[in-house]
């Protein structure tokens, strides 16, 4: 019995699959690009009732006021001399803002306060 060798057919390259992964990837950049340079984020902080400060620890108190400046005891500090003076200290960190304090400053002191070894800092907003 005689079979015919089978024919073979030169491979083709379909371009839809190609076509489709193009288009989702210029969609995916296009949705991730940013198209602005924002550097701060409008936040308002409303106060909680919820979390009350316990006062059976000894805290030390930092104040953040509306020029974004941090006071502890009435002196204004720095964050790198802030960093410094709380190296020493094992007590729980309270830092107060103003109403009209930029919250980056606010945070900036608690990533000192944590950076500066501190395992307790908490952050508390004036109404």
């Amino acid at each position: 019995m005689y079979l015919e060798p089978e024919r073979h057919r030169s491979p083709a390259i379909s371009l839809t699959p190609l076509i489709d992964v193009v288009f989702i990837l210029l969609v995916f950049f296009m949705l991730a690009t940013r198209f602005g340079a924002w550097k701060d984020l409008p936040v308002s902080v409303v106060p909680s009732e919820a979390v009350e400060r316990q006062d059976d620890k000894t805290w030390l108190e930092l104040h953040v006021n509306a020029e974004g400046k941090v006071d502890w005891n009435g002196e204004a500090l720095s964050l790198e001399q802030l960093k410094e003076r709380l190296a020493g200290h094992d007590e729980a960190v309270l830092i107060t803002g103003d109403p009209d304090a930029p919250l980056q400053a606010a945070l900036a002191a608690v990533d000192v306060a944590r950076a500066a070894g501190l395992k307790e800092v908490q952050l508390e907003l004036l109404p």
